[in-house]
């Protein structure tokens, strides 16, 4: 039976980095022996795979806000309660994971893009494209190997040992539901192996026009992140070294322009958009309300989920010639300004009282136009103020003077980074600690500071003590873009980060033309994440459809 391709590629945007775009498929769809006809055919069905990133990439909020990573931390905290399934519903109720309902399981997404990847690996091996070039034919078989391996990465990740549907001779069907699941370590095994041949088998690069599509060096280093993931320290080591030691990126002396240039040299995987094809509502849900309403839109826009406290504080600040970590104890040693001479992160990342965003200041204090309230969990849904006094800056569009930019039909085109050059850095430093690599360790944490003017720190000889700084560099380095989850569930500090915590922010009061600031909690509520929700369960519907699919043993 022929099977139908339905052409997304006008939805996925994949574009080169400046103005030209990929010319997508105008017909809608085809089928799979139109696919087959040409490497020009070909890539539509390869690129609407891509799709996969797209569900992943927090800019894409405006569907969910649980897809907002570090809303499910201490980083972020988000506004309304009753809106989707929602983190604070999750924190706040007992049971809020169970067998049966998981808000955050991505078991169904991943394995319909499997089931995808799989159709594809399977006509390949039978030869469907064999009568194309050898290597242009391979290249593309690997990026279909490096996908499915990104697919099931982000199960294991969650859910430890899954079912492996890897056959490539047969697309499993309703035959072939009764699969155990492999162990955690055949999973990771698998997910590194398929990364190690589509290495093999990816180019360099790609032409301009196809920027965005995975290279050799995109491949080795998401091997790089599973192998830590994996605990596999030396694989992981090894992998990141083989990135850096490759020149193919490097770390950007200009912070803000990771953010607003997508073909920026140290992003490795960048989520591309397109205005009226592929865009979002990033800025919809998250711009702060003073710059909707000077727009015409008062009330109507942003402030969904903000940055809190505990994120915040993290960034330090320059008093005289050093730099200390910030307290709100010593505010007067500051001179009453907070937000003056910290981590040059923090600009980048938090909108604060006094900031500016697009020629408008930002008035956090009561009475202004972007004044916090108190959270409450009723009676606020859709109220768009934010509880921390905070507003989110990273992955805002930094486009001005377009008033056309409207909220409602042509939206945020901003990109998504799903890896870049810094969590490299990162990986291969987490990898030599636990290598007990101290000086190494402490080198690759320190490259990431002084790319942007911090001092060294200095070096530690123990995990734990090595762990607090690592935390600290990655909230600042990668807050926001989706890694604090994994990360506190990789250091297994889920209770001490998250259970029985509330989180914070910070009302500011003017009088004349004095700022006063008290921190104030965020949560009506201390926070329930129980030791078990480290590990998801394996979804409800797979262990009835799947008798041979076991739970896991937190559980059962």
């Amino acid at each position: 039976m022929k099977k139908y391709i339905y052409s997304i590629i006008t939805a996925l945007a994949i574009a080169a980095p400046a103005c030209d775009t990929l010319d997508f498929d105008p017909t809608g769809q085809y089928s799979d022996s139109n696919a087959y006809t040409s490497i020009h055919n070909l890539d539509y069905y390869i690129k609407d795979m891509y799709q996969i990133y797209h569900n992943i990439a927090n800019v894409e909020c405006g569907s969910s806000l649980n897809m907002l990573e570090d809303a499910w931390t201490d980083l972020i905290k988000t506004s309304w309660y009753n809106v989707g399934q929602g983190q604070n519903k999750f924190f706040s109720q007992v049971n809020s994971m169970t067998v049966e309902s998981n808000p955050r399981s991505n078991w169904g997404t991943m394995y319909s893009h499997i089931r995808k990847f799989n159709y594809f690996l399977v006509d390949a091996k039978a030869g469907r494209i064999s009568h194309l070039p050898a290597e242009d034919a391979a290249a593309r078989v690997a990026e279909v190997r490096f996908l499915r391996a990104f697919a099931y990465q982000e199960l294991a990740k969650f859910h430890g040992g899954v079912v492996l549907r890897v056959s490539e001779d047969k697309v499993d069907d309703q035959n072939e539901n009764a699969k155990a699941r492999a162990t955690k370590e055949e999973t990771w095994d698998f997910i590194l192996g398929e990364y190690d041949k589509a290495i093999a088998d990816l180019p360099e690069s790609w032409p301009a026009g196809d920027y965005g599509r995975v290279t050799k060096m995109a491949a080795m280093a998401m091997k790089a992140r599973a192998a830590l993931i994996a605990g596999r320290y030396q694989v992981a080591y090894d992998a990141a070294t083989a990135v850096i030691d490759s020149k193919k990126y490097s770390l950007s002396s200009d912070i803000a322009a990771i953010y607003t240039n997508p073909a920026n040299p140290e992003i490795i995987i960048p989520v591309l958009f397109e205005v009226e094809k592929k865009q979002h509502n990033y800025d919809t849900y998250m711009c702060p309300p003073s710059f909707a309403a000077s727009l015409g839109y008062k009330d109507q826009f942003g402030a969904a989920a903000t940055p809190t406290e505990e994120y915040a504080s993290q960034f330090d600040i320059k008093v005289g010639d050093n730099w200390e970590a910030f307290d709100w104890a010593n505010l007067a040693k500051y001179g009453n300004e907070p937000y003056k001479n910290r981590d040059p992160r923090f600009y980048q990342s938090i909108l604060a009282n006094g900031s500016t965003f697009k020629g408008v200041e930002i008035q956090c204090w009561e009475g202004g136009s972007d004044q916090c309230m108190t959270y409450a969990p009723s009676g606020q849904d859709n109220t768009h103020k934010s509880t921390t006094g905070y507003y989110v800056r990273k992955f805002l569009s930094s486009k001005t003077g377009d008033k056309a930019y409207n909220f409602t039909n042509k939206l945020s085109d901003q990109h998504w980074i799903e890896m870049r050059l810094a969590e490299i850095y990162f990986i291969r430093s987490e990898a030599s600690a636990r290598l007990n690599k101290w000086s190494d360790a402490y080198n690759d944490l320190n490259v990431i500071r002084t790319r942007v003017n911090m001092p060294a720190k200095p070096q530690k000889s123990t995990w734990e003590d090595y762990l607090v700084d690592l935390q600290k560099e990655r909230i600042c380095e990668l807050g926001l873009e989706g890694h604090r989850y994994d990360d506190i569930m990789r250091w297994g500090i889920s209770q001490e980060v998250l259970n029985g915590k509330r989180v914070h922010g910070v009302k500011v009061t003017k009088t004349g033309n004095t700022f006063s600031y008290e921190v104030i909690e965020a949560d009506d509520y201390d926070r329930i994440f129980p030791k078990k929700y480290e590990i998801f369960p394996i979804p409800y519907g797979e262990i009835q459809g799947n008798p041979l699919c076991d739970q896991n043993d937190a559980w059962k």
